[in-house]
C-alpha cells in the first residue's frame, strides 16, 4: 500500500509526502512554498537539518552539500526522500514570504523565438489566461514541452508583464533534447505548457553595493533582478560582470549599455575566458577579476547566475574577500540529462 509520510519544517509547516516522492516536489505541488532555487542539487538554498527521523539524502553534485554535512544531519530538500513515518526539518535559508508566491499553471503561444548567439535564443511566450501571481525578478518556470518529461526550468529573463508576456533565454545543450525542441522545432503560434514562478534567488537585503556575476545564460536572473531593483529606484551602487567564452556569446548588450546610460549608479564589464576578444584586454575568469578589483568584499552584496562550476567559484571568492555569506543570492543551472 502506498503511504504517505509527514514533514514538519521549522515547527511550523506540516504537509504529506507520498512514499518514494522527493520532499521539495511534493511541497510545491502542494503550494508549501519552500526555500530553493535550482532543484538540481547545486545551489544550498533548500538544505535542511533533520532534527528528527531519517531521509535518503539522494543525489548531488558535492557543491551544495559536503559528506561531512550529511553525516552531520544535514540534507538537501530537491533531493531527499523521507524514510521514516514522520521527519522534522530545520531549514537554513528562512522561509520565503508569501508575496508573489503562488503557483500558477497555464498554456502559453509562442510569440517569438529568435537567435541572440548561436547557442542562445530568445524565446517570448503569451499566456493564455490573465497571471493570478506577482513574479518577483530572478524567479523561473517550467515548461512542458511535447514527449518530453521532466519539465525543464528556466529563469525569467525580465519580470512577466501585466498583459502576460514571459521571456527566457535558453541556451542549445549538445544531445539536448528540450533545447533541441526549441532551437529548432518550436515556433510562432505553438503553444507549451508553463508552470511557476519558483526559486528564491532575490537581490540581498541590505544597503552595500551590489555585483552581479552573470555567466552564460545566468545573465538572465542577474539582469532582470538588478534592473528591476534600478526601476524601483534603488540607489546602490551596482556592478553587473558578464562572462562567457569567446565574443560570440555576448548578448544583450543595448538592454546592459541603456541600463548604464538611464542609470548612473550602474556599470557593467565583461570577460571573457577562451578566446581573443575585442572587448577584453586579455582573457579572464570572474574570481580572478573579482579579486583584482576588490580588496574588500565587507558589506557588499552579490546575486549570481550560471553553471553550478561558475556559481561555486564566485561565491567562494566573495566569502573570502569578506563578504557575508547570507548577502549572496545564487541561481544555479543545473542541466538535466539530455536537456
Amino acid at each position: 500500500m502506498n503511504m504517505s509520510r509527514t514533514i514538519l519544517v521549522n515547527e511550523a509547516i506540516r504537509f504529506g509526502v507520498p512514499e518514494g516522492e522527493i520532499i521539495l516536489d511534493a511541497a510545491l505541488s502542494q503550494g508549501v512554498v519552500l526555500p530553493h532555487q535550482c532543484r538540481g542539487a547545486s545551489c544550498g538554498m533548500c538544505k535542511a537539518r533533520v532534527t528528527q527521523g531519517t531521509v535518503d539524502n539522494g543525489w548531488s553534485l558535492g557543491l551544495a552539500i559536503s559528506d561531512q554535512e550529511i553525516a552531520e544531519g544535514f540534507c538537501l530538500m530537491c533531493q531527499a526522500r523521507p524514510l521514516s513515518a514522520e521527519v522534522h526539518l530545520r531549514t537554513v535559508q528562512p522561509i520565503p514570504g508569501g508575496e508573489g508566491s503562488a503557483v500558477q499553471s497555464f498554456e502559453a503561444r509562442v510569440l517569438c523565438n529568435t537567435p541572440l548567439t548561436p547557442r542562445v535564443r530568445r524565446l517570448v511566450l503569451q499566456a493564455s489566461e490573465p497571471l493570478r501571481f506577482e513574479a518577483q525578478a530572478g524567479a523561473y518556470v517550467e515548461l512542458a514541452l511535447p514527449g518530453l518529461s521532466p519539465h525543464r526550468r528556466y529563469s525569467l529573463a525580465t519580470v512577466p508583464s501585466s498583459a502576460g508576456l514571459i521571456e527566457l533565454l535558453v541556451a542549445r545543450h549538445p544531445g539536448g533534447a528540450a533545447s533541441g525542441h526549441i532551437h529548432d522545432l518550436l515556433q510562432p503560434g505553438d503553444s507549451v505548457g508553463v508552470t511557476g514562478p519558483y526559486g528564491t534567488c532575490r537581490l540581498p537585503e541590505g544597503e552595500g553595493p551590489v555585483l552581479g556575476l552573470a555567466g552564460g545564460t545566468g545573465l538572465a536572473p542577474v539582469l532582470s533582478i538588478m534592473e528591476d531593483a534600478l526601476a524601483h529606484g534603488d540607489a546602490s551602487p551596482m556592478t553587473l560582470l558578464f562572462s562567457v567564452r569567446d565574443d560570440a556569446e555576448l548578448m544583450l548588450m543595448d538592454r546592459l549599455a541603456g541600463l548604464a546610460r538611464a542609470h548612473p549608479n550602474f556599470r557593467y564589464a565583461l570577460l571573457v575566458t577562451e578566446a581573443r576578444s575585442r572587448f577584453c584586454t586579455r582573457q579572464q575568469y570572474a574570481p580572478s577579476w573579482l579579486r583584482e578589483n576588490h580588496g574588500s568584499l565587507a558589506g557588499a552584496r552579490a546575486v549570481i547566475g550560471g553553471s553550478p562550476g561558475f556559481v561555486a567559484a564566485c561565491s567562494d571568492t566573495c566569502i573570502a574577500l569578506g563578504m557575508e555569506s547570507t548577502a549572496i543570492s545564487a541561481d544555479s543551472f543545473t542541466p538535466v540529462a539530455q536537456t
